[in-house]
């Protein structure tokens, strides 16, 4: 037997409720290592014929042999499936705590097919799966949901993934969003879970850290692994390295200097002065009230932010990652970093992939731009009409 594996899957069918427990095969364990490894090999074997929003579509969400102990950034979750956007694999991946909650409920992934006849949430717990009802959930947005289990279940040790509206209305781009604001973004993951009428799954499980066979050789890989990210002259050294102090907007004005900042729909690759008051040394200075982490992680890439004036004043969110912030910000010609934490907000509470609307806004802002858009009228930088139009798309 391998270590570092729990050596057990839950294997969910949404259709007739049941949950199986079983293992991967060890010899794809070493070949196919990881969640993302293991999980495409899923779906690839599922068949390359079936309908991403088919019953017959699997969706994985996996882990892999590091996750849960104490390796350096082993916090992160593969969510793999055959996606609604594109029509061919797709894994999205997650940070947070859910992952190692999910090992240290004695899993390696979840892999669930089939189509619940209603809405409904897999309930895990120590070895155990339980498919429940979602049906007063169904409708409400990500946030609403989360507070829900917590209130049901507790704080403390609990990781809810969701879906928001998005899903459940089969939105291509739709995530899964874990903790809040954690996406797995990109391919539609979440556009499959709300053709399952799965709503979300519910972890609540006690810190049991993986215990390693070779201490003495974990502590020395350990060893060298963290020297690395903590040398002073690496972006991630702890409170020192730009990924940790400003988190990934960091790239904002460095891309933005080099001409590689998409803007006004990437008709331009620079923002010139607007690219600063939304980047990472910006929110640090003006907007930044907390420096949250994941499991085993000592860089703290994630940014806290709360907004202190004007319509969306008292929002608390995270967090202001570099790739929302040009879609939201440079890409549609608004450099008001309230109004960015304000759509990607919105949009994780949607469960929409904050890349995928920010493009969607800015084509219509390019197409009133133009004259191509029936009328419509939707300027540049215009970060309430923004927010207006994404609650219209949803909604």
């Amino acid at each position: 037997m391998l270590g570092g594996y729990a050596n057990k899957l839950g294997s969910i069918d949404l259709s007739t409720g049941s949950v199986e427990y079983n293992d991967s095969p060890e010899e794809w364990k070493l070949k196919y290592v990881g969640g993302r490894g293991m999980g495409v090999k899923y779906v690839f074997d599922n068949g390359p014929g079936v309908d991403p929003l088919s019953p017959e579509n699997i969706l994985c969400f996996m882990n892999g042999p590091l996750t849960g102990s104490e390796a350096n950034m082993s916090g992160r979750m593969a969510v793999v499936t055959k996606s609604p956007l594109t029509g061919t694999v797709t894994d999205s991946h997650h940070g947070g705590w859910s992952a190692a909650r999910l090992r240290w409920a004695g899993f390696d992934g979840l892999i669930f097919r089939g189509k619940s006849e209603n809405p409904v949430y897999a309930y895990v717990t120590s070895d155990k799966v339980e498919l429940l009802d979602a049906s007063e959930l169904w409708g409400k947005g990500v946030h609403e949901t989360v507070k829900f289990f917590q209130n049901q279940y507790g704080e403390k040790e609990l990781s809810v993934i969701a879906i928001g509206q998005a899903g459940e209305k089969l939105s291509r781009f739709a995530n899964w969003v874990n903790e809040n604001d954690r996406a797995s973004g990109r391919g539609g993951t979440g556009c499959v879970g709300g053709s399952k009428n799965l709503k979300a799954i519910v972890i609540n499980a006690q810190k049991a850290i993986v215990r390693t066979a070779d201490r003495d050789k974990w502590k020395e890989a350990q060893k060298r692994a963290l020297s690395t990210i903590m040398a002073e002259e690496n972006i991630t050294s702890p409170r020192k390295g730009g990924l940790s102090v400003y988190g990934t907007n960091v790239l904002m004005n460095i891309t933005n200097s080099i001409g590689a900042l998409p803007t006004k729909n990437s008709q331009k690759t620079a923002f010139g002065d607007g690219a600063e008051p939304t980047s990472g040394e910006y929110v640090k200075e003006n907007v930044l009230v907390g420096d949250p982490t994941c499991h085993a992680c000592p860089v703290a890439c994630k940014k806290e932010v709360e907004v202190k004036e004007g319509p969306w004043k008292g929002l608390r969110m995270e967090s202001l990652e570099y790739e929302s912030s040009w879609a939201f910000g440079s890409n549609c010609g608004n450099s008001d970093v309230n109004a960015i934490a304000k759509l990607i907000d919105q949009c994780n509470d949607y469960g929409f992939d904050t890349i995928e609307m920010g493009n969607v806004v800015s084509v219509y802002q390019e197409a009133c731009q133009k004259g191509y858009a029936n009328g419509g009228s939707l300027e540049w930088g215009d970060g309430e009409g923004m927010v207006a139009l994404v609650d219209q798309i949803a909604l």
